[in-house]
């Protein structure tokens, strides 16, 4: 079983072109993966192995997928935490985030699997690393808590992004525990997800501390659309979904 959180409150008013990018180019280097030779050859030059550890493999195993699968859920987190994200802390701040949660969660991955020959690759450490920055920022955006077996939905709970985010952490915490427990070797790195999560959870903690709040609720459209103490509903922002 597995537990997926889905964002349901995600108005912006400015493209999300450092989100848009950040798709276009993982996807162009997906595609280069299969024309330019063997997935695993890209991996083997350019993914991260802590055995040989570098920072530019750190830095261009961000970009690398297993598979149209993989990139594929990686984005769709992406774009579900990142254009609100953007919107509010800006396209600098949220290019430098991202990149600071991918070197975070791999550094994280390192310490833990120091002698591991096993590359590491995928953008998922740096969109964790989103994802916790959209919880710092965002705790009461409406959020459905999707519980699957498989491919097979079994309920979704319908609540905030403090719970959902959070049960979602608390999840790949959990697995990362066992996964070390066991030695469960390949497979999803649990702890670059956790490393990445504290990043760009503590980026915005500091961004609430020196950025005003006035300036931070012009910049949302959540907290400018809607009175004080109004209790808004899907269909409020139809026009305003991405």
């Amino acid at each position: 079983m597995f537990v997926l959180p889905y964002n349901k409150d995600n108005p912006v008013r400015e493209t999300p072109w450092v989100v848009f990018a950040l798709i276009f180019i993982n996807g162009l280097v997906l595609i280069g993966e299969y024309v330019g030779g063997p997935p695993q050859n890209w991996f083997a030059t350019h993914g991260f192995i802590p055995e040989r550890a570098s920072l530019a493999t750190a830095f261009t195993s961000m970009f690398l997928h297993a598979g149209f699968w993989h990139y594929l859920g990686n984005m769709f987190f992406l774009w579900m935490f990142g254009n609100r994200v953007e919107n509010m802390i800006g396209r600098w701040l949220f290019a430098a985030t991202y990149l600071a949660s991918g070197f975070g969660a791999t550094y994280f991955y390192y310490i833990l699997n120091l002698h591991s020959t096993i590359p590491c690759v995928g953008a998922s450490g740096a969109i964790s690393g989103i994802a916790g920055c959209f919880l710092a920022l965002f705790p009461k955006a409406r959020f459905d808590l999707v519980f699957y077996i498989g491919w097979a939905r079994l309920k979704s709970i319908e609540t905030n992004a403090f719970a959902a985010v959070l049960t979602w952490f608390a999840e790949q915490t959990v697995l990362g525990l066992i996964s070390s427990m066991f030695r469960v070797a390949g497979g999803v790195a649990y702890w670059a997800h956790f490393g990445g999560f504290v990043v760009g959870a503590a980026v915005a903690l500091i961004y609430e501390i020196f950025v005003d709040e006035r300036k931070r609720k012009a910049r949302d459209v959540d907290a400018q659309d809607a009175p004080e103490g109004f209790d808004k509903k899907p269909q409020d922002f139809i026009g305003l979904k991405l």
